[in-house]
């Protein structure tokens, strides 16, 4: 299980500051009242309360209640702080829409920094899908947002540290009340058991659910290959019911 008690103060804002670049903002209330908010789903109570809790008491001195939104599934630390608003503004996080503003600054290029960000980033934002071809499970990393800057700079640097993968421009149409907008996303996207192992032993898996899914991955790999040994390829979709992911 990840462990931010042995990051030192830079290491912990980094991956802060990524885990708000990936479900979180910075708002401005009346124009002077400063909130901080992080969003997750449900699945993300046990990374909300052994990762990100600790880092908000690690910055504000206090703990912070993590609220449930009963409206929409979905908790949120929501909460104004002056000091921790303004470090974000000073390590150069846009207040209000992210959007294509939003990049990690050279700060943390300079401190060699952007695996907390990115580990940060994923732990909120990223998804570990897998997916069947043509009869086994292979595990894919991938992000998606509006904000291309970051994006890229995921994708270089996760090709820079070995892995081998792509950066993506698509179309996504947004509902916006009685009216629609096209807008651009961006992805990044690396394929294979190999890129999951790399961006576990590179990167890692800061939320619980990812590092879960990635050993319940490696568990059911390793049978299925035990399973196919000796059996030709024309009779592999018969293990495919077998072997249970």
């Amino acid at each position: 299980m990840f462990n931010i008690n042995s990051l030192n103060e830079d290491e912990k804002f980094a991956l802060l500051f990524g885990i708000l670049a990936g479900d979180g903002c910075l708002s401005l209330v009346k124009g002077r009242l400063k909130f901080i908010s992080i969003v997750g789903g449900l699945d993300d109570l046990p990374f909300f309360e052994e990762i990100v809790s600790p880092l908000l008491k690690y910055f504000r001195g206090k703990a912070t209640n993590i609220k449930f939104r009963k409206d929409c599934n979905a908790i949120e630390f929501n909460f104004s702080d002056v000091n921790l608003f303004n470090l974000f503004v000073l390590r150069d996080f846009p207040v209000g829409k992210k959007g294509l503003k939003l990049v990690i600054p050279k700060f943390f290029y300079e401190k060699d920094l952007l695996k907390h960000v990115i580990a940060g980033f994923f732990a909120t934002d990223g998804s570990l899908v897998l997916t069947k071809n043509p009869n086994k499970y292979y595990p894919r990393i991938e992000g998606n947002g509006i904000f291309k800057g970051l994006i890229l700079q995921i994708s270089n640097h996760l090709n820079e540290v070995g892995l081998s993968g792509k950066f993506y421009r698509a179309k996504r149409i947004n509902d916006l009340r009685d009216f629609k907008v096209l807008q651009d996303q961006y992805r990044f996207q690396f394929n294979g058991k190999k890129n999951s192992i790399a961006f576990r032993e590179k990167i890692g898996f800061v939320n619980l659910k990812h590092e879960e899914k990635f050993l319940n991955f490696l568990r059911y790999s390793e049978e299925y290959d035990l399973n196919i040994k000796g059996i030709s390829n024309s009779k592999h979709h018969l293990i495919r019911n077998k072997v249970r992911l």
